[in-house]
């Protein structure tokens, strides 16, 4: 390949961070054990993509995704997730969000990924 193909070529990357969080699900059926309250160890997954930018041969700096993410995972670590938000504290819901706080100021994110356990996830493409 040449560098000509390497800078038209999309690349995907992504950056992890983690909080702790309890909250409480109102919707689900009576007896259902994500009704009562409970919290996870969150990992939250932020996907870029983009081509490279030819002054730096990066698609974006991984300290502008943290700059970006940092603020949203300081406000969510170790709160009850359901005193933040006027929807229900589902995944889904809580991945939708970051990704309208994110886009803003993060013009590469394409996917916010947020994990409540380590074997499920919900992956929200914008």
């Amino acid at each position: 390949m040449t560098k000509q193909d390497r800078l038209n070529a999309t690349f995907k990357l992504w950056k992890d961070f983690t909080f702790e969080a309890a909250h409480q699900l109102t919707k689900v059926p009576v007896g259902h054990q994500c009704g009562r309250l409970h919290g996870h160890s969150y990992k939250l997954r932020i996907h870029c993509q983009g081509k490279l930018n030819p002054e730096r041969d990066w698609v974006v700096d991984y300290a502008d995704i943290a700059a970006a993410t940092k603020p949203i995972v300081q406000q969510l670590d170790h709160t009850f997730l359901n005193d933040h938000f006027d929807f229900e504290t589902t995944a889904e819901n809580i991945a939708f969000w970051v990704a309208g706080e994110i886009k803003p100021k993060l013009a590469s994110v394409y996917a916010v990924e947020l994990f409540e356990t380590p074997t499920t996830s919900v992956f929200f493409e914008l």
